[in-house]
């Protein structure tokens, strides 16, 4: 129950993240209505739960020596992959994606 729970939240979180993004950059484009904001919101989140622990048990060497830094090229990764599955997502360029990444890690922090 209480995966559920997170799962639920992690959800909703990603889908605020999304919305935010979605306002404040005009290089990140989401097309489509609530559905797509949800549906973007789940696969953030999948990828949130299982591909980013593979990524950092990976990249663990280069995680110390950056001081944790290299997290945000994970971020940025998961990012860009949500960006390849969903038809609906367009990030234009490399500095959206970053500060999208950014909002993203603080937004999967949270929960």
């Amino acid at each position: 129950m209480a995966f559920l729970v997170k799962f639920t939240a992690k959800i909703v979180l990603n889908a605020v993240a999304i919305y935010l993004a979605k306002i404040y950059f005009s290089g990140f484009v989401l097309s489509g209505g609530l559905e797509t904001l949800l549906v973007g919101a789940l696969i953030l989140t999948i990828l949130n739960i299982f591909v980013a622990p593979v990524l950092r048990l990976i990249a663990t060497p280069l995680l110390w020596l950056t001081f944790g830094l290299f997290g945000v090229v994970i971020n940025i990764l998961i990012l860009w992959l949500a960006d390849k599955f969903l038809i609906t997502l367009t990030i234009t360029d490399l500095s959206t994606l970053f500060w999208v990444s950014i909002i993203m890690a603080i937004a999967n922090a949270l929960f």
